[in-house]
């Protein structure tokens, strides 16, 4: 198997981490599994960015001055077995004080009880699944949640005066808990689903599934979907002649999706969260991103590096007794911290951190906020 090893250092590496018991030595490691190759390779290269950035933002503020942090990545391929053979790995690896991953909701799901019986921590930037935190309490999840996505997008579509709702979805974990939840906080604010199909993610032809959901007279049309798929759809339907309005998922507020959609992206109403038009810190965030990457970034960009910095500020208030259970207490020990997202808030009780949406809509390709 193909797998590609990345270490990413916040300063020159000054010696090796000692045991999971006490890393009172020069460096600090944490593990990391995403899809480095594979069909989700790109997302994989964001995240890895996010990462960085935030390395060189931490090694630049001079907090930890006296030691450096790696964060190495392996390729996870977006596949369960290969997450749980790589949590193996970690776990048994004592200089790792924790592990970051994965990209999926399915791969954490899969390696995270064995990060929890291991009582080294598991923290996920990008799984959604409402599942997720509730594997132990050694497994965290610094992301939007389904469970609140749900309730948001149907506060928006209400507002939109939207009654009829046709959806279409990924037939994922991440797809089957997205629809769900907006369906049922959709239908209990009294609005009516009146078609849902799930869709093959490499199909290409969506025109039938198009004109089925158009024949159910919908007010919108319900993108549960990545932007790949979602610019497809929209394409063809546009082609079609069919001129339903759509709204999507807050994973398409990433630049891909009008990018790859072009004009039919333009009037999708959407929940923004990891979007420059959401403030100036998240627009600078983007601006930096663009300036050394030459690409905007996506949303996994923009999750991997607050949780990346999250755990490097908490490195810096622990060093050197940094071990794999001061880690997990540092992480429960969080109320409101500063992001680029804004503050966002931690419920120790849930164990997940609250982030703002905002209402947003696509026009001209850009992304803006509807007061």
């Amino acid at each position: 198997m193909n797998r590609h090893l990345t270490a990413i250092s916040a300063a020159l590496a000054l010696g090796l981490c000692a045991s999971a018991g006490h890393a009172q030595t020069e460096t600090v490691r944490f593990a990391c599994y995403i899809p480095i190759t594979g069909p989700l390779a790109q997302f994989g290269a964001n995240m890895q960015h996010g990462f960085e950035m935030a390395l060189e933002d931490f090694e630049k503020s001079g907090k930890l001055k006296d030691a450096t942090v790696t964060i190495d990545c392996e390729d996870d391929q977006n596949r369960a077995d290969d997450a749980i053979n790589l949590a193996r790995k970690f776990i048994e690896d004592d200089s790792y004080v924790a592990s970051i991953g994965s990209w999926g909701s399915t791969v954490t799901l899969a390696a995270g009880p064995l990060y929890d019986k291991a009582k080294m921590v598991n923290i996920t930037p990008i799984s959604s699944h409402p599942d997720v935190t509730k594997v132990g309490p050694y497994v965290f999840r610094q992301s939007i949640i389904q469970s609140k996505e749900g309730p948001a997008n149907a506060e928006y579509l209400n507002k939109l005066g939207v009654k009829k709702l046709a959806m279409i979805g990924l037939p994922n974990d991440y797809g089957k808990a997205n629809m769900a939840l907006t369906r049922m906080a959709f239908e209990k604010s009294g609005g009516e689903v009146v078609f849902e199909e799930f869709i093959r993610p490499d199909a290409q032809d969506f025109r039938q599934v198009i004109q089925k959901a158009a024949r159910t007279e919908p007010d919108m049309i319900y993108l549960g979907l990545f932007a790949p798929q979602a610019a497809l759809i929209a394409k063809q339907t546009r082609q079609l002649g069919i001129e339903i309005p759509f709204y999507g998922s807050a994973a398409l507020g990433t630049y891909d999706f009008p990018r790859l959609a072009g004009e039919a992206a333009n009037g999708t109403r959407l929940l923004l969260v990891f979007n420059p038009a959401t403030g100036d810190e998240m627009a600078d965030f983007f601006k930096r991103y663009e300036e050394k990457y030459g690409s905007k970034p996506d949303a996994f960009a923009a999750n991997s590096y607050i949780t990346a910095t999250t755990l490097l500020d908490i490195v810096a208030e622990q060093y050197p007794d940094v071990t794999r259970e001061s880690i997990r207490e540092g992480l429960d020990s969080q109320t409101t911290i500063d992001t680029i997202a804004g503050p966002t808030t931690y419920d120790p009780q849930t164990r997940e951190w609250t982030f703002r949406f905002r209402d947003g809509v696509i026009e001209d390709g850009e992304f803006k906020i509807v007061e």
